[in-house]
C-alpha cells in the first residue's frame, strides 16, 4: 500500500443528511485539533505522519448519485491495491 497516494475516499451529503463538504472537512480538521466532533469518520487520517501536508480533492456530483459514485471509487481502489484506502474502515 506504500505506492497508493490516496488515504481516504468519502462523500458529503445525501438525501437524508444536511452534511456538506464544508461541514465534513471542518469535522475532520477539528478532530485533528483534538476538539470534540459529533462523529469519528476519518479519524485514521490523523495517524498518517504527513497528515497536515495532504491534499484534499473533490468532485461535485448530484446528491442522488453520491453513494454509488463513492462505492465505485472504493471498488476501483480495491481492485488496484487489493484493499481499501488506509483510512476507510468499510466500503
Amino acid at each position: 500500500m506504500e505506492k497508493a497516494h490516496i488515504i481516504y475516499i468519502g462523500k458529503a451529503g445525501s438525501a437524508n443528511s444536511k452534511a456538506t463538504l464544508r461541514s465534513r472537512l471542518t469535522q475532520y480538521m477539528r478532530f485533528g485539533e483534538e476538539k470534540p466532533v459529533p462523529h469519528w469518520g476519518g479519524r485514521y487520517l490523523w495517524q498518517v505522519p504527513y497528515a497536515k501536508a495532504c491534499l484534499v480533492a473533490w468532485r461535485a456530483i448530484p446528491c442522488e448519485e453520491s453513494r454509488e459514485y463513492e462505492k465505485e471509487l472504493l471498488k476501483g481502489f480495491k481492485k488496484c491495491y487489493a484493499k481499501l484506502p488506509f483510512a476507510n474502515l468499510c466500503g
